[in-house]
């Protein structure tokens, strides 16, 4: 028997390693992604560091549910799922599809990966979908209007996000919305047309005054928009966050790089909402943040100024690569923190970063072979510290984060 009864049962398989002790799990993925890194310094003695453990269960604070069933009857399930055997769904963003022979999806909403309060908020969203009366959206048939139930839960509070084919159901919705949990007071629309394998549309309609949730994560208060990306794992995220505050905190303490006197800079591109750059500002260093979503920006502005730290933090809307490579050379920073998507810095952004004089890098990353990849195009940096960073227990998903240093040019 494992923690799901959905597992044990043949219902979802999503969670592959379940059935491994989590202890277990933890050193496998931190010995493979150690031996990836390996040609790149992760060998070095002192340098790999004790990997980053999440809770085995309750730990994500965000949920995706694909809304299956019917109108009087929906089921809140994980994509992939949506579809009785028979159809072939269209490809999805994080396909689990239930085992050959399943009659009809399985409602999920009370997997144990969740905490309770997205239990409840769950549990509440399909209580208003079915007195609504709004019909799933069938991948197969292409009929139907809500997609998809996406809930961000922060503490006491929980934003929740209706993708709906179109607008036609929003007054159904809102007449309903007294039914959602108390705790979830923020909740918008968001209108997705497409028959394509994304899980959102641009379009969000506020369905309520509250526009944003605060997230504690680590020593900063997140301010949250719909759009806006968090972590999966908040209480994982937080010890990321502290880490590579301290790691920066330590080049500030050594006054290191070009600057002198003039205090430790630093940019945070792929920023985001400011984890990363907040917690660097809280240890002393003056932060650039760059990120493409303005959603993101408004929200590290927001919580920046709430921290009253804006003399120490400025925030762009822009792609990190151009952006970067668009700065004045006389005005580089003694550190540089990317946090790229899964698919890495690209070629371009390895390139800048190999031959701009940036003497510290910290990289934290999602995909550690596209890290891999990374590193051996910018040979001048070298792994000085490196953590495993456990965001997904119970899947082969491992995240990593290392800090570089930049060679000494032999004379």
């Amino acid at each position: 028997m494992t923690l799901c009864a959905h597992f044990d049962r043949g219902e979802c398989r999503s969670c592959t390693l379940l059935p491994q002790p989590y202890p277990a799990q933890l050193q496998d993925r931190d010995s493979q992604v150690r031996g990836l890194l390996e040609p790149f310094g992760a060998g070095t003695d002192g340098c790999w560091l004790p990997p980053i453990a999440s809770a085995p269960a309750g730990f994500r604070t965000k949920a995706k549910m694909v809304v299956a069933g019917t109108a009087a009857d929906p089921i809140l399930t994980l994509p992939g799922a949506e579809e009785p055997v028979g159809h072939s769904p269209a490809p999805s963003v994080s396909a689990a599809p239930a085992p050959a022979g399943a009659a009809a999806p399985v409602d999920l909403a009370d997997c144990p990966l969740y905490p309770p309060i997205i239990h409840d908020v769950l549990a509440s969203a399909r209580e208003v979908i079915r007195r609504a009366q709004i019909p799933p959206y069938s991948v197969a048939r292409r009929r139907g209007e809500v997609k998809f139930v996406l809930v961000t839960a922060a503490e006491d509070q929980a934003l929740v996000r209706f993708v709906l084919r179109s607008d036609s159901a929003l007054g159904r919705l809102r007449e309903h919305l007294d039914k959602l949990d108390p705790r979830a007071v923020v909740v918008s629309a968001n209108i997705h047309p497409e028959h394509v394998a994304r899980l959102e549309g641009d379009e969000e309609i506020p369905l309520t005054e509250q526009r944003a949730i605060t997230m504690p994560v680590g020593d900063v208060p997140l301010r949250v928009l719909p759009q806006s990306f968090t972590q999966t794992n908040t209480d994982v995220a937080a010890q990321l966050y502290r880490q590579v505050g301290d790691w920066a905190a330590e080049l500030v303490d050594e006054n290191s790089g070009p600057n002198g006197g003039a205090g430790l800079r630093a940019w945070d591109l792929y920023c985001g909402v400011g984890g990363f750059a907040l917690h660097l500002a809280q240890r002393g260093a003056v932060v650039t943040g760059v990120e493409i979503s303005a959603d993101a920006i408004d929200s590290a502005r927001a919580t920046a100024e709430a921290l009253g730290l804006t003399d120490s933090t400025g925030f762009h809307v822009a792609d990190a690569t151009a952006w970067a490579r668009e700065q004045d050379p006389s005005a580089l920073p003694d550190l540089a923190v990317v946090n790229p998507p899964r698919r890495g810095l690209g070629p371009d952004l390895t390139a800048y970063l190999e031959s701009a004089p940036i003497p510290h890098v910290i990289y934290s990353s999602c995909s550690p072979a596209s890290l891999a990849r990374d590193l051996a195009a910018m040979p001048s940096l070298r792994l000085v510290r490196g953590r495993v960073v456990d965001m997904f227990p119970h899947t082969p998903h491992a995240e990593v984060v290392v800090q570089l240093t930049r060679k000494e040019k032999r004379a």
